[in-house]
């Protein structure tokens, strides 16, 4: 009954985001029963949110635009003592993805049939190689970016709850990071094809395209007036490393461990192979599909053609060589991962006899390589629980060094 209508009640939905939330928190237990700050999170967030102030680091621009979520929730966790700011700011970063899988299962999806609403929903969780991004609030603009251009692709709805609920995801994602530019291009595609020319586009024109563009013009500004240069690093580009990047990192990473399948790396044949399966139907659908596979296909482009063009791995080596470390860079191909699984369900649908036969039997072949990814390394114990006890136990003036994870960052509080 519930295929056949292909919307979830209530109490579904909230069943929806329980199991969610247990299946990230079981991936790594660590991030609720030990938690800890990672990269970003301690030195470019909750440094300059605690010793400067939360409205001046609100303000104030990073790495050329505006990063306004972690910094919220980094203002809004310090409320609770520097003790609980870790697991507040983790809780945050998984709320966002339960929210985002149940909104994928409400009826504004209901033009995409439930059963591969679930396969995909189920992928997002267990997606492999997302070690690097996952669940912290530094890597939490990502999906909140992907989140947005689901309300992009969902079919509109005008009550005032759903019309709040797609103006606050688009302001938190807008002023949070850059993405707002890349989606740019996917939500004019939907509002030419709904409103029929270019010049509808303008006079039609509602809030949220108001407050997108404003959004937009905001880390537009920051960008081009702002200071900040990527890194002075080259990108070691050749032809045959883009292959194996593409190949190895993006397309066969997307199922597999990359441990398992680093013996892709060097075969030039086989990895030029893997590129056109791929790339040939996602251009042909492109033209035949409607626009929703041409706002997402866009989406997902251009933000690979920046990941690959402006990569930011470190500031000494050529960037690309980097990528064919199995654990780096991997934040950079979370989105293109979640893009290439929908493509193969859209390629079995549109090929098979029996789609959903032979979606269930694709989504059953990956299992063996999901149980294997599904649990991932605790973080390691670099005295953050100690050194903010220290904190605690400071003097009121007094600098404390708080070591995060990962190993090698740290950031500096001053007891207040």
């Amino acid at each position: 009954m519930i295929f056949k209508e292909g919307k979830l009640s209530k109490w579904h939905l909230l069943m929806v985001i329980g199991i969610a939330f247990i299946i990230l928190v079981t991936r790594r237990p660590d991030v609720i029963n030990n938690p800890q700050l990672w990269a970003e999170d301690g030195k470019a967030f909750l440094e300059p949110v605690w010793n400067n102030g939360f409205i001046n680091s609100l303000l104030t621009s990073r790495d050329g635009y505006f990063q306004s979520l972690p910094k919220i929730t980094m203002g809004f966790a310090s409320i609770f003592g520097i003790a609980n700011v870790a697991l507040i700011s983790t809780i945050a970063a998984i709320l966002i993805r339960c929210l985002f899988v149940a909104f994928i299962m409400t009826s504004r999806f209901s033009y995409v049939d439930l059963r591969l609403r679930i396969a995909f929903c189920i992928y997002f969780l267990v997606q492999p190689n997302v070690q690097e991004a996952f669940i912290n609030i530094t890597n939490a603009h990502t999906y909140l970016a992907i989140y947005l251009l689901a309300i992009i692709l969902a079919k509109d709805n005008n009550s005032k709850i759903w019309k709040a609920h797609d103006l606050l995801v688009l302001v938190l994602s807008g002023i949070s990071g850059p993405f707002i530019a890349l989606l740019a291009p996917s939500l004019a595609i939907k509002r030419f094809y709904e409103r029929g020319s270019l010049v509808n586009m303008i006079k039609k024109i509602n809030f949220f395209d108001v407050i997108f563009a404003v959004c937009l013009l905001t880390q537009a500004g920051s960008v081009i007036f702002g200071d900040y240069a990527r890194t002075p690093a080259k990108l070691g580009a050749t032809l045959p490393l883009f292959f194996d990047i593409v190949s190895y990192k993006i397309i066969l990473g997307t199922f597999f461990d990359l441990k398992y399948v680093s013996w892709a790396i060097g075969k030039y044949i086989f990895n030029v192979v893997m590129v056109l399966l791929f790339t040939i139907p996602a251009t042909y659908f492109f033209f035949k599909m409607d626009w929703r596979y041409k706002a997402a296909f866009t989406y997902v482009f251009f933000t690979l053609l920046v990941s690959l063009y402006k990569p930011v791995i470190n500031h000494q080596d050529d960037q690309w060589p980097l990528f064919l470390i199995p654990i780096v860079g991997c934040r950079y191909f979370i989105l293109s991962g979640m893009g290439i699984f929908c493509l193969s369900l859209i390629i079995i649908k549109k090929v098979a006899v029996k789609p959903y036969f032979i979606i269930s039997i694709f989504s059953l072949a990956l299992v063996p390589s999901m149980i294997l990814t599904y649990r991932m390394p605790k973080m390691e114990n670099v005295g953050f629980n100690s050194d903010i006890e220290k904190l605690k136990n400071a003097l009121p003036g007094e600098k404390i060094l708080i070591h995060t994870n990962p190993p090698g960052w740290e950031m500096e509080l001053i007891k207040k």
